[in-house]
């Protein structure tokens, strides 16, 4: 028999968020594993002693992270489904009666609070530090590779610079070492060497790529190394797109200019 619904009236109701979050979730495990309390000392400096309470930065960081992890990149989207959504309301601690940061808020606070900041490369160094801890990363063999992304910025849109033509990290120090050695003389008394780089307008940061087999236009390069064992990033750096990556004594990705 076809049992038709009437209009229902609301009824009060008694329960926790806890109670309608499912044990299984995997945000449940994220919680578990991670403690975001370190993120209060390394915001600490980018807040007043006094003036109006803000938003926790700890909710604000796991909203960033629900972002990610779900693939939301609208910030006003993001908010709506924080909105609805019982885990992601659990995961971030509000409750179910408390407002929702407004999207605008989050933006404000990404862009002008936390930009200036290292505090996204500390919470990444944090969280790849607790995976080595706990034997996900062992850190025997690392695979480093790079990825072009395209620049929301018109190919046509440019301009010629000057600028000096520096040599490398590597090739610096060997230089130095030699000039120390007294293998070569100081080159302070050169006459400094430049070189033309062709520059986006609209977008200053990016790079003119132009290599056999890549789409030609203004690019950024997204350089990654992972653990071989787990598939775990244990590092991200990103160059303009005219960048040869190299590492340097310390390690660390450092870029070499293509000048056009």
């Amino acid at each position: 028999m076809m049992t038709k619904r009437t209009l229902i009236q609301p009824k009060l109701q008694i329960c926790t968020i806890e109670d309608l979050m499912p044990k299984d979730h995997f945000l449940r495990e994220v919680e578990r594993e991670i403690d975001f309390s370190f993120v209060y000392e390394k915001v600490s400096p980018l807040y007043s002693p006094t003036g109006r309470p803000s938003i926790d930065p700890v909710i604000v960081v796991k909203i960033l992270l629900l972002g990610y992890i779900y693939g939301i990149y609208s910030e006003r989207r993001l908010m709506s489904e924080i909105q609805v959504n019982i885990a992601y309301r659990w995961f971030i601690g509000i409750d179910l009666d408390d407002e929702v940061p407004d999207h605008s808020t989050l933006s404000q606070l990404r862009r002008r609070k936390f930009n200036s900041s290292e505090l996204f490369q500390d919470i990444f160094d944090e969280i790849v530090k607790k995976c080595m801890e706990i034997g996900l990363v062992k850190g025997e063999t690392l695979i480093t590779d790079s990825t072009h992304l395209k620049a929301n910025a018109a190919n046509h849109k440019r301009e010629t610079i000057t600028v000096k033509d520096e040599p490398s990290e590597y090739m610096k120090r060997l230089n130095e070492a030699a000039i120390a050695e007294g293998l070569i003389k100081s080159e302070s008394n050169e006459k400094e060497k430049t070189i033309e780089q062709i520059k986006s307008i609209t977008d200053p940061e990016c790079g003119l790529m132009n290599r056999p087999g890549k789409p030609p236009g203004f690019h950024y390069l997204n350089h990654q190394s992972i653990d071989a064992d787990s598939g775990i990033i244990t590092d991200v750096h990103v160059t303009p797109g005219n960048c040869q990556p190299t590492r340097n004594h310390n390690g660390n990705i450092q870029c070499k200019k293509f000048h056009l």
